[in-house]
């Protein structure tokens, strides 16, 4: 039996040349990961909070609707059932906040843990099944925040905010918030740490 010796060296120098091609790919996708790794993670401006005050003003309004933001799913929650209680109506949420979990960790965006828990505590909840239930409050809290009455103070990587004037006169005598943001160690954002004042503070006792 004869050796096609020809058609042997064309297979071994493909075989040679697929390795080849293989290692490379291998090379190519290694030193890839390794400049991804090395490259420090883009942070947003509200991340880096501190140098524009826009910036903290955008944040504190997004904070101060994060209780609104979870009645307005209760109430905008066609498929959602309702619970009469004690001449209270509790809405079911929508499965983003149908549990407690869920709504502190969406509170946590923005706020400690601490006073994500009151928030949440504050809420006049229900389980049903399993699943939380909302009974929408009668009294709301507006708040005016602008660059216009708010200071903003940056110190040993902290934030201390002072927001004047922040609703209106008819609706609180003490009318100042004074807030102080510091930068979660795990997720490296900012976040609220306290938040002093009388107007509507029954929210985050």
């Amino acid at each position: 039996m004869k050796v096609n010796w020809k058609n042997w060296m064309l297979i071994l120098a493909l075989s040679l040349l697929v390795t080849g091609c293989m290692t490379q790919v291998k090379q190519d996708q290694a030193k890839t990961k390794a400049k991804t790794q090395s490259k420090p993670a883009k942070q947003s401006a509200i991340q880096k909070l501190g140098d524009n005050k826009m910036d903290v003003v955008l944040f504190l309004k997004q904070a101060e609707h994060q209780l609104e933001n979870v009645y307005y799913a209760a109430a905008d929650n066609a498929k959602g059932k309702s619970v009469i209680e004690d001449g209270l109506v509790f809405r079911e949420l929508p499965k983003r906040f149908d549990s407690k979990d869920k709504i502190t960790g969406y509170f946590g965006r923005f706020w400690s843990r601490p006073l994500a828990e009151a928030m949440y505590d504050n809420m006049t909840t229900k389980l049903v099944k399993d699943k939380v239930y909302v009974a929408i409050p009668r009294v709301d809290y507006p708040t005016l925040i602008s660059v216009r009455n708010t200071t903003v103070q940056k110190s040993n990587g902290e934030l201390s905010v002072t927001v004047e004037d922040v609703t209106d006169s008819s609706f609180a005598s003490d009318r100042t918030l004074r807030y102080r943001l510091v930068r979660d160690q795990k997720t490296k954002r900012f976040e609220i740490k306290s938040r002093l004042g009388a107007y509507g503070n029954e929210q985050f006792q």
